[in-house]
């Protein structure tokens, strides 16, 4: 049973993976479009937007669909089906019922909160032009909830990029449309294709489920006893995990409080502020583009993690946590180094904003620290354990809301200062993970087997690095295309020298479904790999 689900464990996490890397290419697309219409101005109000929405979001869906995966994962595992769907049944009226609540609190609440915060009065359309969102997504998480508890990952991935490509096209019409009217209007319409790329992802969600065929007389409404019954397993597991969850927005809300009043004690103006934040934020979509990977092996790792100690299967848990913190690694050293490495090509390229390159170069590290947050606190979750990972987050978050109140308020450092405090935040939450990784579960760490990562990390770096100083001194279409093939270049060496050096495992071939075995042939044919 445990090559069996460890197999289900790698498909679905590649499936989420691919999905995931498929939105994050569509919302690149939307987001360098948004970038070069808005500038670094409308960005501004755009992510000042968002800290309050995903804060809020976070309440209303972060817990319950990570405890319902947990649960329905040890209820099958158990024989009990119909447990399953009871719990899902539950979890699925508590997200209506706190999604609703809270999109009215917030379109009710928000002018009051932009005054207590003292944001540029102008974010106040985007905020209410997102506050639906949250009602949705609420809803169409709890589904995704459900399927991941079975380690059927296909509906989540499907569901996520119509999602990300319904919010794409509505975003970008109605920036187009609004822009006459202000950049404050244009930054609301971005905003508002939040609620309707949910609505596409919910409604993808719900044939999936109608398909199933789990519940054939309807799934209707779970009675008073069930929702008291069910209410005390799920939250016993979502309470600590939405905690947890809430610390990043929490920090990002902090970051768009504290980043603008800052910089303005150290001179800057109310608008010259907000530019400066929305020039950080860009550097953080670069961060953010390779997490996405992570994020999906941690939302495949949980329920199986979960099924493995349900079980008391030690040696494959052990096995599932070597592989995860290892893929972790894979991808975010190469991308850390990349980032860093190419940072202003890929600002300027990519964003349309070289002044990104700076504070990209100091908070490219974070993909690395992010990756390792995001899957040992997943690694912990499943083994039952959501309170310490939400702890060791709080941490990471007090370091950084500390660094960023000192440093960002100094002339010389300004905005590089809150990109030193996101990064020292997250290495802070990472490291506190992995030690509880080891003395929670068990777990002695294989550095012989994150050796070969690390090493083909430098050996890529060495090769890029003199090419990225080559390419400053070109502009034009050669400018791009060159970069683009640097890129390339960096992961075919990364690759070979990882192949080489064994820092590809013989289980790790199931990852690719289909061809994984094929591809293992060939290349041992060629000598890139040895079994």
């Amino acid at each position: 049973m445990g090559e069996d689900t460890g197999s289900r464990f790698l498909r679905g996490a590649l499936i989420l993976a691919l999905a995931g890397l498929s939105s994050k290419l569509i919302g690149s697309v939307y987001r360098i479009v948004l970038t070069r219409i808005l500038g670094a101005e409308g960005i501004g109000l755009f992510e000042m937007a968002y800290p309050i929405y995903v804060t809020l979001l976070t309440i209303s869906r972060s817990g319950i669909p990570v405890a319902l995966a947990r649960l329905v994962a040890s209820d099958i595992a158990l024989g009990k089906r119909k447990e399953a769907l009871s719990s899902f049944r539950t979890a699925r009226f508590l997200s209506l019922g706190i999604g609703l609540i809270i999109t009215l609190v917030l379109m009710a609440g928000s002018r009051f909160l932009i005054d207590l915060l003292g944001w540029d009065p102008r974010v106040l359309p985007s905020i209410l032009a997102i506050s639906p969102a949250i009602f949705f997504v609420s809803v169409m998480a709890s589904y995704r909830g459900y399927f991941q508890g079975f380690q059927r990952m296909g509906p989540t991935g499907v569901s996520q990029v119509v999602e990300q490509f319904v919010r794409m096209l509505s975003m970008i019409f109605l920036v187009l449309l609004l822009l006459p009217l202000g950049v404050e209007y244009a930054a609301a319409g971005a905003t508002f294709g939040a609620v309707t790329g949910a609505l596409g992802g919910l409604a993808v969600m719900i044939y999936y489920f109608r398909a199933s065929g789990h519940a054939p007389g309807g799934l209707g409404w779970p009675a008073v006893e069930e929702i008291r019954r069910q209410s005390g397993r799920i939250f016993a597991t979502a309470l600590p995990v939405t905690f947890g969850a809430l610390v990043f927005p929490l920090m990002r809300l902090v970051d768009a409080v504290i980043i603008p009043s800052r910089l303005q004690v150290a001179g800057w103006t109310v608008v010259e502020a907000t530019s400066l934040y929305g020039i950080l934020s860009t550097a953080l979509v670069l961060v953010n583009f390779p997490t996405i990977l992570t994020i999906s092996l941690a939302a495949s790792l949980v329920p199986s993690i979960s099924e493995d100690y349900t079980l008391g299967n030690r040696e494959a848990l052990r096995r599932r946590v070597d592989t995860a913190l290892r893929l972790a690694l894979i991808i975010g050293v190469p991308a850390a180094v990349g980032l860093i490495t190419l940072a202003l090509p890929l600002t300027d390229i990519i964003m349309g904003l070289p002044q990104a390159a700076v504070p990209l170069r100091i908070v490219g590290w974070g993909v690395l620290f992010m990756g390792l947050q995001q899957t040992s606190s997943a690694i912990l979750q499943g083994a039952g354990r959501p309170r310490i990972p939400a702890i060791n987050l709080f941490w990471g978050a007090l370091l950084n809301g500390i660094i960023n109140f000192v440093l960002t308020s100094i002339p010389a450092l300004g905005i590089n200062g809150a990109a030193l405090g996101t990064t020292l935040g997250f290495a802070l939450a990472a490291v506190l993970n992995l030690i509880c990784v080891h003395r929670q579960l068990g777990y002695s760490f294989n550095l012989s087997s994150f050796w070969p990562v690390i090493l083909s990390s430098g050996g890529m770096f060495a090769v890029i690095w003199p090419i990225g100083r080559l390419l400053i001194a070109l502009d034009g279409a050669w400018y791009v295309v060159l970069t683009l093939l640097t890129v390339g270049l960096g992961v075919i060496v990364f690759m070979a020298l990882l192949l080489l050096s064994g820092g590809i495992k013989e289980r790790d071939w199931s990852l690719i479904p289909r061809y994984g075995e094929q591809i293992k042939r060939f290349l041992s044919r060629i000598r890139l790999w040895r079994g």
